[in-house]
């Protein structure tokens, strides 16, 4: 058994996105991406798997990731998933509508990993989690959440649903609805980065959105 194990072929995967993709905090003096506690993950459910963690501290998804996410998807690598998470350093940016960051930066990406490899590579498609300053009820808070819900009706009106999964970290790494402020600590390292704890949680959300699905 073990030997046959062995020759199995790796789950491809690759994790795109900026600094909540990397693993920042502690201000950047650690990293702790989410792609180390997903390796566990697969390791423990006995599925080999190679994560390519490409995450960017700062980067927005327009222009920027969308133009390395074409940069990476030229080469010769054949992905099974891609894992695809951005948008907060973009909402930092008054010049930039949710319709904006979406229509010209997560949409198209997703239709870049949708249209990849003859159709066989699937879609982890992410919302964008809280920050610790604006709860859902302030009008600051309002492009988040309609960005997150575009992402929402992208995967829910997809044709491609044996393809695309929805993780809702919005929904599945709360701040504002937590009561126990140890737990906030635990979770939230700073305004928008999280601790080790909170970057294994997410990787756990993903883990259980796609084990079906391999």
């Amino acid at each position: 058994m073990a030997g046959n194990q062995q020759q199995r072929t790796p789950i491809s995967i690759l994790a795109i996105g900026d600094s909540l993709t990397e693993g920042y905090y502690k201000r950047g003096r650690a990293f702790h991406p989410y792609a180390k506690h997903l390796t566990e993950l697969f390791d423990h459910a006995n599925i080999p798997v190679n994560i390519q963690q490409k995450g960017v501290s700062g980067e927005r998804v327009v222009p920027t990731m969308i133009n390395r996410f074409h940069r990476l998807l030229s080469n010769s690598t054949s992905y099974d998933w891609i894992i695809i998470l951005g948008g907060t350093n973009d909402l930092a940016d008054s010049s930039k509508t949710a319709e904006i960051i979406f229509q010209k930066g997560l949409q198209p990406m997703y239709e870049l990993c949708l249209n990849h490899t003859q159709k066989k590579t699937k879609l982890v498609a992410m919302t964008v989690i809280e920050n610790t300053y604006y709860s859902p009820e302030r009008a600051e808070d309002e492009d988040r959440q309609n960005l997150n819900n575009m992402i929402r009706n992208y995967v829910a009106n997809s044709s491609e649903k044996d393809r695309i999964v929805l993780v809702d970290l919005d929904k599945g790494i709360p701040y504002h609805s937590l009561t126990s402020e140890k737990e906030r600590k635990e979770i939230y390292d700073d305004v928008v980065h999280l601790t080790p704890v909170g970057y294994d949680r997410m990787a756990t959300l993903i883990f259980d959105a796609i084990k079906d699905k391999l």
